[in-house]
């Protein structure tokens, strides 16, 4: 007598199978959540890289453009108090304060003109109603003194 009875070893083998595939399954679904979170992270770290870059230049453009300002306005108090001091007179005097940015490369005195070169590459010049004579400062604050003479103001670092 023939005994019908079922295998078990083709039901083990078929849940053995399923199994097999859903580990591979799992294994793949890990590797593409990681691949998903890298690609976030990588765009969240591209978008931050960008904003710093914005910013530094943005910053840097403020910081020049505040250093240009300084020494314009440097030049100005000084043109404008030369002016004061002639039309005064001789002896007259006056002693004012100012500041040069460092990023200052070089000032220069010529007749009516005052004239300084910034690192950058960037001239300004201011021209008074006299002639000047004597030696501009570099970078850093400064006491100068202004005296008339006869026909020029002298510039003088206090």
């Amino acid at each position: 007598m023939k005994h019908n009875s079922f295998s078990v070893y083709p039901i083990n083998a078929g849940l053995n199978s399923i199994a097999k595939r859903f580990n591979q399954q799992k294994t793949c679904m890990k590797g593409q959540v990681s691949v998903e979170l890298l690609i976030i992270i990588g765009i969240g770290v591209g978008i931050i890289s960008l904003y710093i870059i914005y910013s530094y230049n943005a910053l840097y453009s403020y910081k020049v453009n505040n250093d240009v300002s300084l020494v314009k306005s440097s030049l100005e108090k000084i043109a404008e108090t030369a002016n004061d001091v002639a039309f005064q007179g001789e002896p007259a005097k006056q002693k004012i304060n100012i500041c040069f940015p460092l990023i200052l490369k070089n000032c220069s005195i010529v007749n009516k003109t005052l004239s300084c070169s910034l690192n950058n590459g960037k001239e300004i010049h201011q021209d008074s109603k006299i002639n000047l004579n004597g030696t501009l400062p570099g970078s850093g604050c400064w006491d100068l003194i202004l005296e008339a003479k006869n026909g020029f103001v002298n510039i003088t670092i206090s």
